[in-house]
């Protein structure tokens, strides 16, 4: 693997332009980087492959040309201050390239630098080929060790793990990173809960505009980002412009969502009453009734709402997404502006009959559309990016982001007057009426249409902006500073107007109106200079400083009891305020070393240094080191020559990073509550809110990683194979204490221990490369275990989840699901079985809740020249259990389930006699699936068609996801979750599973 070094020669420079294509086609590469070799400085590629590249000094120079997908290659270029230089290259396809470029802290790197493994995802290919609607579909199924979990209803957000959960306490989200500004991208970003469904301020951002996106996996690989990256960080890269011509890009795209989902059938046993004063009246007849000879059983009601048309509040929703973006520009400048409009419309809808019933109540004409149609997303985006050459040495760009929503959710999940509860959650019975008299048709407490009547929405504008200098003072020096923000007014509305709503919830009506600004400032200064030493050595030595600040301000305000027509907060008879503001700081340097021996070896090393105002008072800075080397061993004169092997890397690495207590959670404070004196009104009072720990510090998670990337079949084939190794200490644990000593029942330590071990694959195979026909696959697998070490001294196993469902015990995996086993025994042969009949074990572990092994099988065939594209996606997830909460719901208080009732298989009796004794483990299930994904046909239309429309290039693509899934899970679907925390992110409760979405879309190119 030996290449040639850059030659360098001081002078005016020059311009070299030219056109990169498919060696094996002839076709143009667009988003090829030509990069200037030892520097940033680069350009990218147009539609029809051109470039053109500003080169600051004169003379022989080499230019490094990658794509995604493609070997590099390096070309010697000759630059004079005269005319133009061109310089044409033909890239061969390659299923992984160590010429790769990534994006780090220290700057642009190639792959093979890297000790560690990084996930490249080529967005602006895939977006225009395989439409995705938000960051969850377009992350999922794309890289090894990412699990993607993703709500059900419009605008509910994803979850997001790298390599397991680590924390107890704290978030297991990864860091993400926006043209170099950390950006806020939390699940759960809502201040009113509908009962489980929450916006995530990650999927605000529109894939239109990515041009790619890199996957940090773990902290062996982050540290040089610092505190709060410990699990992960996602890096993404905006679109820019490219010199040439201008160019336009004009898509529309419309589909349509279904629900393919089955829902649990409700039951209801009617019997005749046997004995009492109520001898021979109708009444409920359970199987335990019959078995004491209380009731005999005449008949079963079996079904559900769902399966009524005119009671049902699922029809079918839309979505219409319509943008333009332009770019261009001259080799001094250029230019990236797009703009975007989406809808869309879930597929909940008050039923006709709830429409029709409340227009006669409220003498009205219509019912407002927020309640006919509860679930919706309306975006608008808006970005421009500019690069400008300010000279030779000197290059500045611009990156500047708005997004516009509104959105609306509805009462739903783990919510008694939501949705789902009212559908599945009450007994099955047609004679049942509220107390106004109105039939519940088989709803749980409330008409559906009252539920839809609350309705609860989010509207926000955000800017997402930075500015980026790059200064090359010497050739051998680089420096660059960033400076941007991350800024998001939110604002969050829930309303019950006056006779309006569920029968005894707010019905004088109410409204929440709470305003938030939530701001992260990100200051990135550093430098990078890279030396030959020796003709075998090569020296880069990187230094740098980050600070970044988070912000977030709220104000809450309500107002109960309002007049018929009011919708404010002061028009309520009682009104409520509050104000809140968090603020967190952190400051980090860090210093990084990497030797080059002969383009074979490369050895890196590195230590970042955090101070924070999260951390407690007498704790002052945490350090986190690196160290880490690459190997080419196949291009050492020892290693064997095989005709079927190109390369062989070697890579292992050492790292660590940390997880950021919350603002707060070092702080003694006191909370200010009003109180009453005798004889006086009411006074300003406070109590202990919490003690404080001034030596509190941030989760350190330390990771050892190791793998081999081999390259077979001149590219045709490759396989990466990584181990990783990692272990959370000081994790954040709540310890108890006695509420005598100062009211307060818990005190946030550092005494914690997690691990997380697993094993990374990934193949890539080109199985037909040529003019004509092209067949490739991609292939991702990963395996986790997750352990808790300790939970420190004298700490009890932690219980969380639904009804303590979980225990966090030492040397059992986080969050993982704990219960009594039970076996039964219809000793009578009665065929049914009672409390007596039934036997339980002690409390033991279960099971763990995340997928410990997932699999992910990405084909494409292209057929007719390459202008026929078929895409899709198989992944499966397997080796966790699942709580199928809304069963025991059924078979506890919702008296519904089937096996509350005789007849009904002795396995499904045990569960409902085991859950009268709060005993749930009947419930734990299966929850492996594997689950059709997504399918994609692409097709170019022939270019005349296209300069029919003054277009260069027209393309068609239909789309479909989530086209079936093969499961063992008894529930609604094993991907349904109830919001998007650890706690409960793989719990089935009332939730709104996955839909199938089919979407029709159309490129154009001018």
């Amino acid at each position: 693997m030996a290449l040639p070094s850059a030659l360098t020669a001081q002078g005016a420079g020059g311009t070299v332009v030219g056109r990169v294509t498919d060696a094996a086609t002839g076709q143009p590469i667009q988003q090829a980087r030509v990069l200037v070799q030892g520097t940033q400085n680069g350009a990218l590629t147009a539609e029809n492959g051109r470039y053109s590249l500003r080169v600051t000094t004169s003379g022989a120079v080499v230019l490094e040309v990658s794509r995604i997908g493609y070997e590099a290659k390096r070309v010697t270029v000759t630059v004079s201050g005269t005319a133009p230089i061109t310089q044409d290259v033909a890239l061969s396809q390659a299923a992984f390239s160590l010429s790769a470029v990534v994006t780090t802290v220290t700057g642009q790197q190639r792959k093979v630098e890297l000790a560690n493994t990084t996930t490249q995802i080529a967005v602006a290919e895939k977006v225009a080929e395989l439409p995705v609607s938000n960051m969850g579909q377009l992350l999922s199924g794309r890289a090894a060790g990412v699990q993607v979990t993703s709500g059900g209803a419009t605008g509910s957000g994803s979850r997001i793990r790298i390599r397991g959960q680590a924390s107890l306490s704290l978030s297991n989200d990864p860091v993400v990173i926006i043209d170099g500004v950390r950006m806020t991208a939390n699940a759960g970003s809502s201040s009113i809960g509908v009962g489980g469904s929450t916006p995530s301020r990650l999927d605000d951002l529109n894939p239109e505009e990515i041009e790619n996106i890199e996957v940090v996996k773990g902290p062996s690989a982050a540290t040089l980002y610092g505190t709060e990256a410990a699990n992960g960080v996602i890096n993404i890269t905006t679109k820019r412009g490219k010199a040439g011509k201008t160019r336009w890009n004009v898509y529309t795209e419309n589909g349509r969502i279904t629900d393919p989902n089955t829902y649990p059938l409700m039951y209801y046993g009617w019997g005749t009453q046997l004995s009492g004063a109520t001898a021979g009246s109708r009444v409920r007849c359970p199987a335990i009734s019959i078995a004491a000879s209380l009731c005999r059983a005449d008949s079963l009601r079996v079904g559900n709402a769902f399966l009524i048309d005119s009671l049902s509040p699922v029809d079918q929703g839309a979505r219409q997404q319509y943008g333009m973006q332009v770019s261009g520009g001259t080799d001094r400048v250029q230019y990236f502006v797009s703009g975007e409009t989406e809808v869309e419309t879930g597929v909940y809808r008050m039923p006709e009959i709830e429409i029709n019933r409340l227009k006669t109540e409220r003498g009205v004409s219509s019912i407002p559309s927020s309640q006919v149609r509860p679930n919706a997303l309306d975006r608008n985006s808006l970005r421009a990016n500019i690069t400008a050459q300010l000279s030779s040495k000197a290059t500045l760009q611009v990156s500047s982001g708005f997004i516009n929503s509104r959105q609306r959710l509805p009462q739903n999940e783990d919510n008694g007057n939501g949705l789902m509860v009212g559908m599945l959650g009450g007994e099955w019975r047609e004679d049942l009426r509220d107390s106004r008299g109105i039939p519940l048709l088989g709803y749980r407490a409330f008409p559906m249409g009252d539920i839809l009547s609350r309705t609860t929405s989010q509207s926000i504008n955000r800017f997402i902006n930075s500015v980026q200098v790059q200064y090359n003072p010497i050739s051998w020096l680089t420096t660059r500073a960033i400076v941007g923000s991350d800024f998001t007014a939110r604002s969050d509305v829930g309303i019950n107007l006056f006779e309006q709503g569920p029968l005894g919830v707010n019905r004088a009506g109410q409204v929440s109106a709470n305003r938030a600004e939530i701001n992260q400032q990100t200051v990135d200064l550093g430098g990078t200079a890279n030396r030959q030493v020796f003709s075998w050595l090569n020296s880069k030595t990187s230094v740098g400083m980050q600070y970044i600040r988070n912000a977030f301000a709220q104000s809450e305000g309500s107002g109960q009891g309002l007049p018929p027509g009011a919708t404010t907060t002061s028009a309520g008879a009682i009104r409520n305020a509050s104000q809140s503001f968090d603020e967190r700081r952190t400051l980090g340097y860090y210093v990084e070393q990497v030797f080059n021996v002969n383009e074979k070896l490369f050895i890196t090393a590195g230590l970042r240094r955090d101070a924070a105002s999260a951390f407690g008072k007498d704790f002052r800075a945490v350090n986190y080191p690196k160290i880490g080397a690459s190997w080419v061993v196949s291009d050492q004169g020892f290693f064997p020559a095989y005709s079927w092997l190109n390369t062989l890397r070697l890579r292992a690495t050492y790292g660590a990073s940390g997880q950021i207590p919350g603002t707060t959670d070092a702080l003694r404070f006191f909370s200010p509550f009003p109180t009453t004196i005798s004889g006086t009104a009411d006074q300003p009072g406070v109590s202990l809110g919490a003690l404080g720990n001034s030596t509190l510090r941030p989760e350190v998670s330390a990771e050892t990683e190791a793998g081999f990337d081999l390259t077979m079949f001149d590219g045709k084939s490759n396989f990466e194979f990584t181990y990783y190794d990692k272990n959370t200490t000081d994790a954040l644990i709540d310890r108890r204490v006695a509420p005598s000593l100062a009211g307060v029942t818990s005190l946030l330590q550092n005494i914690g221990n997690t691990r997380n071990t697993g094993f990374e694959v990934v193949y890539n195979q080109k199985v037909i490369s040529s003019d004509k026909i092209g067949l490739d696959f991609v292939l991702t697998g990963s395996t986790l275990r997750n352990e808790l070490i300790t939970l420190g001294e004298g700490v009890s196993p932690i219980p969380t989840g639904n009804r303590n469902t979980q225990l966090n015990t030492p040397g059992f995996p986080l969050f993982g699901l704990w219960g009594r086993p039970y076996t039964y025994n219809d000793a009578n042969g009665d065929g049914i079985l009672v409390a007596s009949e039934m036997t339980y074990g002690a409390n033991t572990f279960i099971g763990p809740t995340l997928p410990t092994r997932e699999m992910a099988f990405t084909p494409t065939l292209e057929l007719f020249g390459r202008k026929l594209r078929i895409s899709g996606q198989m992944d499966s997830r397997w080796g966790m259990k699942k709580l199928n909460n809304t069963k025991r719901h059924q078979c506890q208080g919702g008296i519904s389930c089937e096996g509350l009732y005789a007849g009904a298989p002795l396995e499904e009796q045990a569960k409902a006699v085991a859950a009268a004794a709060s005993v749930f483990t009947g419930f734990y299930e299966n929850g492996s699936f594997t689950r059709f994904r997504e399918l994609s046909l692409s097709y170019q239309m022939p270019n005349a068609w296209a300069k029919a429309l003054k277009a260069e290039r027209w393309n068609l693509v239909l789309t479909g996801r989530n086209l079936g899934v093969w499961t063992p899970f008894t529930g609604v679907d094993p991907e349904t979750t109830v919001g998007n925390g650890d706690q409960r992110g793989n719990e089935e409760f009332f939730s709104t599973p996955p839909m199938r979405y089919w979407t029709f879309r159309m490129n154009f190119n001018f």
